[in-house]
Order: C-alpha cells, then structure tokens, then sequence
C-alpha cells in the first residue's frame, strides 16, 4: 500500500487533470441516461403485452380494440365458441384475436383466417372484409372445435393502427367496454349517458328530465330476406343521413326470434338484398354485421333504436302468427333470444328499448290467441311478458321494456274462458291494453316499463268505430281513452304508440283520423314510432317513394310537428352529446332553457 501511494506521487499533474476530466465526462453521461431511461418509463402507456403467438411483432395492443368470447353451445366431445371484437373509440384496419383453447382442435370457423385443426394458443386475424371498423363498431366471429370447452374464454385483441395520440376513448385492462365513442363527426360521447327511465306517465333521462320519443319504424330483418329493406337500391348512410336530418330521433327496427337465434349460434349469413355497387362497405358482411354497421352509423347521427320482435319465424308473414312461438319457434327460443340480445347489447346505448313482441293477437274462438289475465297460462301475454323482461332485467336492468296490448279482452264480469265475441271488447291486434288496469305487468326494475299500443285508421281496416261519422273527440271518448290512453291520463305509465300511420290524400276519413292522432301525440307529447319509413308497406305506404330516395312530403309535413323540436325549429336527438344532423342534442335542449316535453 506504501508503495503503491509513492508510485502515484510520481504521476505527472497534466495526467492527474487528464483523469479528472475523463471521470466527470463519465459520470455526467450515466446521470444523463439514467433521467432520459426515467422518464421515459414515466410516459409510456401502460399497455397490454403482445401476445408471443401474435402474427407480427409490430402489431400495438394500446387498448385499439377489446375482444369478448363466449361457449355458446356444447355437447359431447365439441363446443362452439362465438367472439366479438369491438373498436375502442377510434377506427381501425384489422384485428388479431388471441385466446386459448387447451388441448381441443378447431374443426371449422367462419368470419376470421382460424384453420381447421388449429389448437393450444391460437390467433384468429380479420377476413378481407370485416377487418375496418370504426370507433365503437364490432365484428363478429365463432368456430367449432372438437374436445373440451375451456373453463375461462378471456381473449385479447390487437391491431396494426396505432391510437392518435388525442383520443378519448378509454377502457379498463380488463377488457371492460371503453367509456366514450367517437362519432364520424368527431363528437366524443360517452356509451353508457343516455339510458332511459319513467316518472309517472313521462320518460325521462339519467337527470330526470322529460324526453320526447318521436320516431319511425324500419323493417326488413324481419322478413325472409333478413336484412334491412331498400339497400338494394340505396346507400345505408344516404338512408340514415335523410333520416336523422328530418328530425326522427329513434328508429323501431323489426326483427324475428329466427334470426336472433342465428345470430346466437354464429349461424348468421350474408344477405342477398344487398346493392354492393352503392354500399360497397357491406360487402360480404353477415345480416349480424349489416345490423352493427347500421347502429354505428345511427350512433354516429344521434340517432337511437328500439328493437322490435316482430314475429317468431323469419317470414313475410310472420308478424300473422298470433302469438311469440311459431312452428319450431319456441317460448323457451323467445327468451334465450331476449336474453342474449341484453347481454350482447348491454352497453349499447344506442338501443335504448326493446319492443318485447309485435301485436299478439287472436280470437276468442281460436285455439291459440293471446289472452291477458292473472293466470300462468302459456298464452296469457301479460306472464310471458313478465318472464321475458326478467330474463332481461337480470343482465340488462338499464333498457326500456315496451309491452305491447292484445286483440281482445273480456267485458267487465266475463273471463278468457269464454269463446263468444260477444263478450270480449275488441281493437287493433296489439292496440287493446284495457286489462292493464286490473292486470298491471310487474317489472323488477319498476321504472323501465312502457305500454305500447297500435293504432291504425279505416284503409288498414275499417273497424266498427269508423262505419259513421266520427270526430278527433269520438275517437279519443270511444276508441283510445278506454284502449290504452287512460294509462296516460291518469299517470299510471308512459305511452308509445308504436306503429301509426297510412296512406295520406285517398280517402277523407282517413285523413281525418291521421291528423287527430297525430294532433293527440302533440298535445300530449306521447312518444310514438311512425309506420314507416319503407315504401313497400302494402297497406300504408311510407315515408320515402319507391326510389328510396325521395320523401312523400305530403306526409312528412303531416308528420313534422310531432317530432321533437326546439323553440327555434331546430330537431333534437335523445344523445346527451351527438346531435342529429343540423339539431341539437338533448343535454343543449335543456342548457339552452327550453321547455320540458310535457302534455
């Protein structure tokens, strides 16, 4: 050690500045990198790690999309398993979906680029055509596999498209749906703000204030054709942007049980009634995928939905069938249906209803008719109700319920044992909802329940009420008072009326009856879907001409009054922060201090 210090005493000093200055150079530079090392681990997002069986090392996972899979079917020695991808807030091109499937080998798949025999950790890419989706969008894909089902199905999802850096969507690491979504308009709107709710015979929103449905109906997924009408003629965006600039803020969309229940089982299929010229972005889309481009693309106008079980079997005719099973259609099938639409939709808010069952209906004399009482008759249409919104409620407690009425009802002292018609009172299939006031239906979430009738005039029908004259006062005293609008009158629920409407300048009584109806929906503010928007409505007509294109301005203008408008005209949506095109939303109505829609 002695020697070691004299030795350095004989070291020059020029050699000794030398040191000095290389070792503050090298301490400097380690302080230097260790901040920059610092804070970038500060600034990067906490990101889901790629998978290892991702198909490209360059594919990000900063929360662009978030996949959901269910068993939906299983039996012995196979399972089937249904995905759903969803794009958080922002647009993307494409999706990988990873999750494990043990030691099971997929037999078939559909709507992702799996391969038969695919097992372990295995990663689903988007087809050609269902890998673009916009903010909020999903797509859906499923495979059978043979062995066992997993115990758990968490998958992850990523994409190649990077998240600008200002976007707004969030979501939970757990794959929890994201918060807010970005309209094509680029409005940020939260997904779960614009749930509904009632207070005594008014419907209102999460801050109690008053909201005025006032709508149309749509059909097509519930015919044959399993698809919305008129998009073999025109574009769904040209459609839908013609819709919600006129000022309908909620659109009723029929369906059938049918096509849920294809819907459920990944059985969904490509529909032909499809112009590809004119909507190239539905090309090879599933009716599944149809029907969530539309939701988008009505979520990106401010426009809400109420889905609609128009009939048991996916037919022309099926709304004809008086009750909810038809053929092979079960009530068992009518329930799994509703249940798993709640789930599927459960924070969707652009469906704020459902429409549990279009019309029942039925003679005293017939065999199979709905019936409304106390009993736990399978026909009695008040306790299927009951069950299907239960079934509902118990994973979706936030949506509207819509309980349509019945054809007849029994006269005050006779019951439904009876099959003379003699002792019934009668009105439209749907539209007589009498016995509510003995039968009330019974809801486990009590303030999610809406009566809605139909009514119709004398070219759909020509009921009794129309054989000699009568006025908007006879028709209110004799027809809709005892029918359905007493609910209204004397606080028990809100109303709406879900299907009126015709052919407008043929006939006088008809005319007549229209605008009574269409003048009681505006003295009262009752919410109500027009039928329809569909010109190939034998029976009424619609709202656009053959072409799809033009309006019947006729009866738009008869129609406009009843949408829901501010003080200055402007048309106003049921979204809290989108507006309808050239509108206002809802939360602006109200800033703004307008009136509450009150009758």
């Amino acid at each position: 050690m002695v020697r070691f210090a004299e030795s350095l005493r004989r070291v020059p000093l020029l050699a000794w500045v030398t040191v000095a200055i290389l070792l503050a150079w090298i301490v400097t530079g380690s302080v230097m990198w260790a901040r920059s090392s610092g804070n970038a681990a500060e600034a990067a997002p906490s990101a889901t790690p790629t998978p290892s069986a991702s198909p490209s090392p360059s594919v990000t996972t900063a929360l662009a999309c978030t996949a959901s899979a269910e068993v939906s079917n299983a039996w012995e020695g196979g399972f089937q398993i249904d995905v759903t991808v969803t794009a958080v807030g922002e647009a993307i091109e494409d999706w990988a979906v990873t999750l494990d499937i043990g030691a099971a080998q997929v037999d078939g798949a559909w709507n992702s680029t799996l391969a038969k025999g695919d097992t372990g950790l295995v990663t689903a890419s988007n087809s050609s055509y269902n890998g673009a989706l916009a903010g909020g969008a999903s797509a859906t894909f499923g495979f059978t596999a043979s062995g066992d089902a997993p115990g758990a199905t968490s998958a992850t999802c990523a994409s190649t498209t990077t998240p600008s850096a200002s976007g707004s969507s969030t979501t939970n690491q757990d794959g929890a749906p994201p918060s807010t979504y970005t309209s094509a308009s680029h409005v940020n709107s939260p997904l779960d703000d614009d749930w509904l709710s009632t207070d005594g015979n008014r419907i209102v929103d999460a801050n109690g204030d008053p909201v005025w449905l006032t709508g149309a109906n749509w059909f097509g997924f519930n015919t044959s054709d399993r698809v919305l009408h008129g998009l073999w003629g025109a574009s769904l965006d040209d459609i839908l942007n013609a819709i919600a600039s006129r000022g309908i803020n909620v659109l009723r969309i029929p369906i059938s049980t049918e096509l849920l229940l294809e819907w459920k089982a990944g059985n969904a299929a490509v529909p032909s009634g499809i112009n590809e010229a004119v909507n190239p972005d539905l090309v090879g889309k599933t009716s599944l995928e149809v029907f969530e481009t539309f939701l988008a693309g009505s979520k990106d106008r401010g426009l809400k939905v109420i889905l609609d079980v128009h009939s048991a079997k996916a037919d022309n005719s099926g709304h004809i069938a008086p009750l909810w099973s038809s053929g092979d259609i079960t009530e068992a099938d009518f329930y799994d249906a509703w249940a798993w639409v709640a789930e599927r939709y459960r924070h969707e808010d652009t469906i704020i209803a459902f429409d549990l069952e279009n019309e029942p209906h039925g003679q005293p004399s017939d065999s199979s008719r709905a019936m409304w009482d106390g009993s736990t008759s399978s026909q009695n249409w008040r306790h299927v109700a009951e069950e299907a919104a239960k079934r509902i409620q118990e994973v979706h407690p936030d949506v509207l319920i819509l309980v349509e009425g019945v054809e007849a009802t029994p006269k005050a002292g006779k019951t439904n044992a009876s099959t003379s018609a003699s002792d019934y009172n009668f009105n439209w299939w749907g539209g007589n909802l009498r016995a509510v006031d003995a039968f009330p239906v019974r809801l486990d979430v009590a303030d999610k329940l809406v009566y809605s009738p139909h009514e119709y005039g004398p070219l759909v029908f020509e009921q009794p009420w129309f054989a000699g004259a009568f006025s908007a006062a006879s028709l209110r005293s004799d027809v809709w008072e005892p029918n359905w609008l007493y609910l209204h009158d004397d606080g028990t629920a809100p109303l709406l009326i879900g299907e009126w409407g015709g052919s407008l300048g043929e006939d006088a009584r008809q005319d007549k009856w229209m605008t009574a109806l269409r003048d009681l929906i505006v003295s009262e503010h009752l919410a109500h879907t027009f039928w329809c928007i569909n010109p190939n409505s034998s029976d009424t007509g619609g709202l656009l001409l053959d072409d799809w294109t033009s309006w019947d301005e006729a009866k738009y203008a008869l129609l406009r009054p009843a949408l829901w408008q501010d003080r200055d005209g402007k048309f106003v949506s049921l979204d809290h922060v989108t507006p309808l095109p050239g509108g206002i939303s809802v939360a602006t109505y109200y800033k703004n201090g307008n009136a509450a829609p009150e009758g």
